[in-house]
This record gives C-alpha cells, sequence and structure tokens, in this order.
C-alpha cells in the first residue's frame, strides 16, 4: 500500500485527499485497507490474492480495448514518470457492455504496478540524476527522495457525444483509484479536446474531486498543446501523433491499439504481473499498528501539492 514502504507519504496522500482533516483521513484510510482486503475478482478475495493468482488476461485484453493508453511512456523533465491514455480511440460500445471486473481488475493492475514498480524505478532515477548535481523536483526531500505522482495525458482524438454512454466506466473507476489510491498524479493534461468538451466536461466534472479538477489543464488547438508538451516533455518523448506538421516526429507505437499491438512499456507490466505469481504474499497490520501510525500523522509537517498550471 505504501510505495517503498514510505508510511509518512502514503498518509500524506490521504490527507491531502481529505483536505488535511485527520478524522476523514483516518476514516478513508481504513477503508481503504478494509477494500484491499475483501475487493473480490472471480473466486479471488483482496487484493494480495488477486496478484497473487493467474493473471486475468480476458479481463486485461477487454480493458485495452476500452482504455488505449501505457502504464509508463516517459518521464517529464522534471522527473515525473508519464502515463499515456487515447480515450478516442477506445471501444465505446464494449465500455458499456463488460462487466464492472473488467474495470476494478484493470484499474487495480494499473495502481499497483504504479505504486510497486514505476514509482520505486521513478525514485531511483531521480536519486541518480541529483547525485549528479541536477535538479530534480519530482523528488521530495522530505521523503527520502521518494517520487509518488504521476502525470497523466488523456488525448481525446476521435471521441464524442457517445462518450457520455462511458460515464458510468469512468465513475467506477475513478470510485476505485480516488478512494484508493489517492493523490497519485501530479497533473492531468487534456489534449485534443473537441468542440463538444465543454458539454462532455460538465458531465464528468462533478465525478472529480475539487482538488482533482484544479490538477487539470485542457488544450484544444495543436500548436498550443504542443507549445505545452514541450514544457514537460523533450521533443523525442512526445508522442508522433501528437506533434503537429513540420516538427520533428516524436515517439512512435507508445501505446495499445485495439487491434492487439501492446509497446514495450506494457509488455513490460504484463512480465510483472507474471512474476507476482510466485511472489507475492498476504501481509496483514493488527489494529494496534494501524492506530499508532495513524495517531503519527498529527505531527506531520503538510505542504501544499502544486496544481497544473493554468
Amino acid at each position: 500500500m505504501c510505495p517503498l514502504g514510505n508510511r509518512r507519504a502514503t498518509l500524506r496522500r490521504f490527507l491531502v485527499a481529505r483536505k488535511y482533516s485527520l478524522d476523514n483521513a483516518e476514516a478513508a484510510l481504513r477503508e481503504a485497507m478494509e477494500w484491499r482486503k475483501t475487493v473480490k475478482i472471480g473466486d479471488r478475495v483482496g487484493v494480495d490474492a488477486i496478484l497473487a493468482s493467474e493473471p486475468r488476461w480476458d479481463l486485461l485484453a477487454d480493458n485495452r480495448k476500452i482504455m488505449t493508453g501505457t502504464p509508463f511512456l516517459c518521464y517529464t523533465k522534471q522527473g515525473f514518470p508519464v502515463y499515456m491514455l487515447r480515450l478516442g480511440k477506445g471501444d465505446a460500445a464494449l465500455a458499456t457492455s463488460a462487466s464492472d471486473e473488467t474495470h476494478v481488475y484493470s484499474t487495480i493492475v494499473r495502481a499497483e504496478h504504479l505504486v510497486q514498480s514505476i514509482i520505486p524505478e521513478a525514485t531511483e532515477r531521480a536519486k541518480k540524476i541529483k547525485a549528479e548535481g541536477k535538479e530534480q523536483e519530482a523528488s521530495s526531500d522530505d521523503y527520502d527522495g521518494l517520487v509518488d505522482k504521476q502525470v497523466v495525458i488523456i488525448d481525446m482524438d476521435g471521441i464524442g457525444m457517445s462518450a457520455l454512454r462511458c460515464l458510468y466506466v469512468l465513475k467506477t473507476i475513478n470510485s476505485v483509484a480516488s478512494h484508493n489510491y489517492p493523490e497519485l498524479s501530479k497533473a492531468i493534461y487534456v489534449v485534443n479536446a473537441p468542440s463538444a468538451f465543454d458539454y462532455l466536461w460538465s458531465a464528468v466534472k462533478p465525478l472529480l474531486a475539487v482538488h482533482t479538477q484544479h490538477k487539470i489543464k485542457i488544450f484544444s488547438q495543436a500548436e498550443s498543446q504542443y507549445t505545452g508538451l514541450q514544457r514537460l516533455l523533450e521533443d523525442e518523448d512526445i508522442p508522433d501523433f501528437l506533434v503537429p506538421e513540420g516538427h520533428t516526429p516524436g515517439q512512435k507505437d507508445c501505446v495499445t491499439t485495439v487491434d492487439g499491438f501492446l509497446p514495450t512499456t506494457v509488455k513490460k507490466m504484463d512480465d510483472w504481473l507474471k512474476c507476482l505469481c510466485s511472489e507475492q504474499e498476504g501481509e496483514t497490520k493488527g489494529d494496534e499498528e494501524v492506530s499508532a501510525t495513524i495517531e503519527k500523522m498529527s505531527a506531520i509537517e503538510i505542504k501544499e501539492d502544486y496544481a497544473a498550471e493554468a
């Protein structure tokens, strides 16, 4: 539950998500811990048991047709890992017919991969870069250089009003992520926003926490969004489908497709998932230890997280 075992950083995320209310943060933390023990996929109960069992490739395959993307694209110039999602290229019809298990399982896999694999790799990378005398905004001196945030890029190209049919799916995914994996995103860049986006946004916005809404930066013009992405990423890391004509092409074949293509980073996540079958062991904490840890929350110095620039 805690990236690299860093409890302080995890407690901070729950505090931020609950507007620094100790009572609400404690309640949310206990609910998340209970959910980790009781969530069910097939005949497996609990996150540890789910991850330790044979991967549900059927559920992942459907999810990848619905939400084409990649769990890791590159690093920002500031050192944050980047997650790429192409909503407009997914199968909207399948989104409404797929089971809840598909959305819940895939969200668990992505979130646990971020916590257990991507964050440790990003943290180690940041430490090496910092040791060379370079600045790494992503690493926190307060938490032993931990990089516990990602930047999400959401490509809306091809999306239309039919996307409203997927609001239930978004609500399910957002509920799992926001309640059990809060505050793991630094900023969210929405690119290629369509003309109907204002209407879509009015339907989606109520589903998101206020502090999450403030992290979102929306682009609709190719040149302006490319300039924004250049401030965030190196030119060679910007996906080629987000590079306007006249500019040097960026990354190719970097996201999943509905016809089954998987980029290297997705295959790497699949390998990680396979390894958990034999390595994952469940671990529980006694109520006394949990209470003692929560009491320490009041002594934590909280620093406000910044949102994406307006």
